[in-house]
């Protein structure tokens, strides 16, 4: 069992095209099931009174096109922690100004790089032999399919789709001297989570981040 603190959007986070505190709901009960301690806030400031008792922290947040007027704030939250993070779908986009998020992530989304075609049947395959995708069984969901991601050269890429004849990343992991973090890009909205793997992938991804050991946090910016 473990701690997990899910900040997500709605709050001081929001955007016009995710319905947040939905799919953190969802998130939220699939992780009580499997047995976790889940506490969900949408604001800084419950999140940074949480955090120190978190095991795990699981951001399912946006922000919109533009650098957020909180950013600065978060950047400095996350870097002040050594908590092993998750993160999901448009939480790539966050912070776009500085490096600190994707230096932590070991991946983003690039704003004008980045996209996805319209939300539609997505058909995921494996390309890890870790325990987190192994028999998760049927990978089709109804998503959009995050596309043109940077993704870390020291990142494990586990899942990927493919389109206009590039194969892209879906779930990464990074493990950088036990400073663990996790990228699932699925997620838009609580459709998303109606197939059966998406939601034990969500809870496979934080038992081997729940696994990390204590390590020095990051620099601040």
């Amino acid at each position: 069992m473990s701690r997990v603190l899910v900040f997500s959007g709605g709050g001081d986070y929001v955007d016009p095209w995710h319905p947040f505190a939905e799919t953190s709901a969802v998130v939220a009960a699939v992780l009580r099931d499997a047995g976790h301690v889940v506490t969900v806030v949408d604001s800084l400031d419950d999140l940074n009174a949480a955090l120190p008792e978190a095991d795990v922290l699981l951001v399912n947040a946006g922000g919109g096109p533009a650098p957020h007027p909180h950013d600065e704030r978060l950047a400095a939250i996350l870097a002040s922690t050594t908590t092993p993070l998750l993160a999901l779908h448009v939480a790539a986009t966050l912070l776009p100004a500085g490096e600190l998020w994707e230096q932590r992530l070991g991946g983003r989304w690039v704003r004008g790089e980045s996209m996805h075609p319209a939300q539609g049947p997505l058909g995921l395959r494996s390309v890890s032999t870790s325990p987190i995708v192994t028999g998760l069984g049927t990978l089709e969901t109804v998503d959009e399919a995050y596309s043109w991601l940077r993704v870390a050269d020291d990142a494990e890429v586990l899942l990927v789709h493919d389109h206009d004849d590039t194969v892209h990343p879906v779930c990464w992991i990074v493990d950088r001297g036990g400073r663990r973090s996790a990228y699932d890009a699925l997620g838009h909205d609580v459709g998303a989570y109606e197939a059966p793997f998406t939601r034990e992938l969500v809870t496979r991804l934080v038992e081997w981040l729940a696994e990390a050991p204590s390590t020095p946090p990051l620099p601040a910016e």
